[in-house]
């Protein structure tokens, strides 16, 4: 039975269908994630995404009765079972959330709300206090009524948003994760999320071309989250740890971790509350 690696995130395990474990850098343990966009489904295109196959659209429907059993089963292998001591690093048998994070926009899914009330269901069943119920997104879809419902739900269930913003300039973002929109659009969006649950800044940086992202861009993105720092819980940073799928992220790579350090102390110099990095 192979162990699960920081390398390998890959959304397909054992026969299930919408359930797959991952040991993370930024969870620093096991994260259970939930994959709502089975069909690869995006109505975003960031250059360095690992999904093979990605498509613009939105998700099929989800068979809830499957994925609660999926859920379940994985919830009582990890809690009561041996999963952590077979599949898991020495350094990373902990436990620590579970991740709405599939391949594409968890959000754009209509049954969104029903899956986040199904893992508050197993929550309470398997008496997961500590764990974390991360949701990571684009944020596009935060302005929907039902979504909001299912997003004041979540912050009852230890929840946390990780809400992608990896540019702060219109070419930025258009050239990043490809589509039209003005910082303006996705500021008054990540301050809707953070009124509604716990909201993290998530960010990917990048070397492109072999290129680090210019000073410039830097300066804009750091003036961007001193002004939204009192609305938001904290910044991760992070870069590619693994290949991008994607044509468009053939010329991708790493930045240093003094890149990223550079960043992040800027950002503690801002007074941003708890910034964090990962190379």
């Amino acid at each position: 039975m192979s162990q699960l690696t920081i390398q390998n995130h890959t959304r397909v395990f054992n026969d299930f269908c919408y359930i797959y474990p991952v040991v993370s850098r930024r969870s620093q343990g096991l994260s259970l994630g939930i994959n709502l966009n089975i069909n690869n489904a995006c109505n975003w295109r960031c250059v360095y995404c690992q999904v093979e196959g990605l498509v613009r659209g939105k998700p099929e429907p989800i068979d809830l009765v499957k994925l609660e059993h999926e859920l379940d089963y994985m919830l009582n292998w990890i809690v009561n079972g041996d999963f952590l001591e077979q599949r898991a690093p020495v350094e990373l048998r902990k436990f620590n959330d579970i991740s709405l994070s599939g391949n594409g926009e968890s959000t754009l899914s209509h049954q969104f709300t029903a899956v986040v009330e199904i893992i508050a269901k197993l929550r309470k069943k398997y008496q997961l206090s500590q764990q974390k119920t991360v949701l990571i997104t684009n944020g596009s879809e935060v302005e929907r009524e039902d979504i909001q419902i299912g997003l004041r739900l979540l912050s009852t269930l230890n929840g946390e948003i990780w809400f992608k913003v990896d540019s702060v300039i219109k070419s930025g973002i258009n050239r990043i994760n490809q589509v039209n929109l003005s910082i303006e659009s996705i500021k008054k969006r990540l301050l809707l999320a953070s009124n509604l649950c716990k909201t993290y800044i998530q960010t990917c940086m990048f070397k492109n071309s072999g290129q680090d992202p210019s000073l410039d861009e830097v300066a804009e993105y750091i003036n961007f989250v001193d002004d939204v720092k009192n609305s938001i819980t904290g910044v991760l940073l992070y870069s590619t740890a693994r290949n991008p799928a994607l044509p468009e992220g053939n010329n991708i790579s790493s930045v240093s971790e003094e890149f990223l350090a550079n960043i992040a102390t800027q950002l503690i110099n801002r007074n941003v509350p708890s910034v964090k990095y990962y190379q």
